[in-house]
């Protein structure tokens, strides 16, 4: 009997060894334009609104502080692929990378992975970096044709015998919302299973105003939201049906950036960078687990998918692989991110930098000089509007509609008492400590990585340091735009 069995043993541990070396297939889904409390799980204020994005956080591990390195479209996606702060990568703005920079796509290519991209296709830029195989970019807000197209990419994987990174990233719920232009208006997409309706609009995120207009535009933003749920589930379902669950790490970031409103996307407040990440990785990541310990970033992203698929890493970047809290370990020294914002679409640049921890953070809004007026993709639709109406009579609301197109060129904030940033404690004398402590600590930042805002944040009293920088930013990178297909910011 001994002997049967040793027998066995020798036979079985190769096969146990070459089921262990079998490559990881990944799914990594992305939403476009969604703060990171607009699901149930994460908060949010719409009663069943997300069923498959909460039980995907079920299934897996959910991170509570989750943050975007750039607050806008094109520089937080090629962030998540390069690694790279934006002013290392090139994607100071709607840029193509730097020739010499290397993507997640391209370790995945090499390692032999068939790669999709469905979605956000003209914001992954020269194309040739990022070596997609199947590409689809009109189908992002129709969950049907996103799960007939998902099938067919798995099929293909199978029937290549290779291993997989479907990139899915839906368009919603950026804008157009749905509604807004009457009951036909689908903005561009297939019905949503349900749609939500001013009337359940009873809390109003807290950065914006309790207005009637702001609700109506914020029940297009929640359908979205929904039919952003629809596509997830009608992805999972098929990746389930044909087989590929148990050996796929599903990686859900949700969404890019915050909402396009006043003080979320295009901006670095905490609302314009936060999102919902969510992982489900069997048999490693924790069913209904929940992160509050570490602070992650989608500079990030790169590095912990490539040490997850046991690839090599791409040498040089400034993101770190948080694997080991997938496993449920603690990692000291991740207690603090830092985000940028460099230029809005057609070369508008507005530079702001930020450092940021879970109760503290501190931004220096560099084109602020008393003067510029602010300006992005964010203030169209109903809700700048509705603020700037309401605030002809109500000199509380014109206070905050002022600060926010002139701003302060520095702020911090509290976010113990005061999560959505509403009250500048910049020049509170008991706090000077704490915020030349960040001042400091940004500086170093900036420095060590060759920020070219570097010297006129040392200097800020000299007025005249930023016009310089903003001159040589346009020389620099003052040509059109990489194109945007049907897409916005």
């Amino acid at each position: 009997m001994k002997s049967i069995i040793r027998l066995l043993t020798a036979l079985l541990l190769p096969l146990a060894g070459l089921q262990a070396a079998k490559p990881l297939n990944i799914l990594f889904f992305t939403a476009d334009d969604m703060n990171y409390d607009s699901s149930g799980v994460c908060g949010g204020p719409i009663k069943d609104l997300t069923p498959n994005l909460d039980r995907l956080a079920s299934e897996g591990l959910r991170f509570e502080f989750a943050y975007s390195t750039v607050a806008v479209c094109q520089p937080v996606r090629q962030t998540m692929q390069t690694g790279l702060y934006p002013h290392r990568s090139g994607s100071m703005g709607f840029y193509p990378i730097k020739p010499e920079v290397r993507t997640l796509n391209q370790q995945l290519h090499a390692a032999g992975y068939l790669i999709s991209m469905f979605g956000k296709n003209n914001h992954h830029q020269p194309a040739e970096k990022f070596c997609a195989d199947v590409t689809e970019d009109k189908i992002s807000r129709h969950p049907t044709k996103l799960a007939e197209a998902t099938r067919k990419f798995l099929k293909m994987a199978r029937d290549q015998g290779r291993p997989f990174f479907h990139n899915v990233n839906c368009y919603d719920p950026h804008r157009p919302f749905i509604g807004i232009n009457g009951p036909n208006d689908l903005a561009g997409g297939e019905p949503p299973s349900r749609w939500i309706k001013p009337d359940e609009i009873t809390q109003v995120p807290g950065f914006l105003e309790n207005l009637p207009e702001i609700r109506r535009e914020l029940a297009g933003y929640y359908t979205n939201v929904r039919r952003l749920d629809d596509a997830l589930g009608a992805v999972l379902k098929v990746l389930q049906e044909e087989g590929f669950a148990e050996n796929t790490l599903v990686m859900l970031y949700a969404g890019d950036h915050g909402m396009s409103f006043p003080f979320a996307k295009s901006n670095d407040y905490e609302n314009s960078s936060r999102g919902a990440l969510m992982i489900r990785w069997p048999g490693v990541t924790k069913p209904g687990g929940v992160d509050t310990h570490h602070l992650v970033s989608t500079l990030d992203f790169a590095p912990t998918l490539l040490e997850a698929a046991g690839l090599p890493p791409i040498p040089g970047i400034d993101g770190r692989s948080f694997l080991p809290a997938l496993k449920g370990e603690k990692m000291p020294g991740w207690d603090r991110v830092f985000t940028f914002y460099n230029a809005a679409f057609g070369n508008n640049w507005l530079p702001m930098r930020c450092l940021r921890t879970k109760n503290h953070s501190y931004i220096w809004n560099a084109w602020s000089d008393g003067k510029r007026q602010y300006q992005t993709e964010n203030m169209a639709g109903l809700t700048w509007k509705a603020m700037l109406a309401a605030a002809a009579t109500n000199p509380a609301l014109k206070v905050r509609t002022d600060f926010y197109l002139h701003r302060v060129p520095e702020e911090f904030y509290d976010l113990t008492n005061d999560h959505c940033e509403r009250t500048n404690l910049i020049g509170d004398p008991s706090r000077q400590a704490e915020i030349e402590a960040m001042r400091r600590e940004l500086l170093a930042l900036m420095r060590r990585t060759g920020d070219p805002c570097t010297e006129a944040f040392a200097h800020r009293d000299n007025k005249d340091l930023i016009p310089e920088v903003l001159k040589k930013l346009n020389e620099e990178y003052g040509r059109k735009p990489t194109p945007r297909g049907n897409t916005t910011e």
